[in-house]
């Protein structure tokens, strides 16, 4: 018996421009929950602006974005903070605070999004980086003295710190070398 599985983006004929030039001329997509879903396409294609334009941080000209059979274009602020929580984002550089430790990265959407204390806070943060792999002694590191690979593991655990219905990552592997982006792809895999 076949189940039909719920859609968790649609997007229809979105056009997206920047003056006069356009970044996306009628794009249709649909994404199904559980599914692993990849974008690609050249620097300068439109990845990264659709991901900004699904998560609220940019509008497109026309066409209609629906998260979780929502219309994200014309969402209240209320509305879109209610639903960028489900989600998580793994920006393409990581976007970790320089100032904080890794500990400290992982536990920032926890003290935004939630009454947790702050001991419960620390132990959700390190069972998140634990979880995408790296050793307990990372918390304590500030993001200049880790790694690239390191880097985008501890972005992963902040993106995953909210134990998101949605995971976007932007550009995951790019500057890794092959054995840490499949490493890193493995890891995607088993958290889904």
């Amino acid at each position: 018996m076949s189940r039909t599985r719920e859609p968790v983006i649609e997007i229809s004929h979105l056009h997206t421009r920047f003056g006069e030039a356009v970044v996306h001329d009628d794009v249709n997509l649909t994404v199904q929950r559980g599914e692993i879903y990849a974008v690609a396409g050249g620097s300068g294609s439109g990845k990264s602006t659709l991901l900004r334009e699904i998560i609220q941080l940019q509008q497109p000209v026309s066409g209609t974005i629906k998260v979780f059979g929502c219309e994200v274009r014309g969402m209240s602020d209320n509305d879109a903070l209610v639903m960028r929580r489900r989600m998580g984002v793994m920006f393409e550089r990581g976007a970790l605070f320089s100032a904080l430790t890794v500990a400290e990265n992982v536990g920032m959407p926890l003290r935004e999004h939630t009454d947790l204390s702050d001991e419960m806070i620390a132990e959700i943060a390190a069972v998140k980086i634990s979880l995408v792999g790296l050793p307990a002694s990372a918390g304590a590191k500030y993001p200049a003295e880790l790694s690239g690979g390191m880097r985008k593991r501890a972005a992963l655990a902040r993106a995953i710190a909210l134990d998101p219905e949605l995971l976007f990552m932007d550009e995951p592997t790019a500057g890794l070398d092959p054995l840490s982006a499949s490493n890193l792809d493995e890891l995607v895999r088993q958290l889904k």
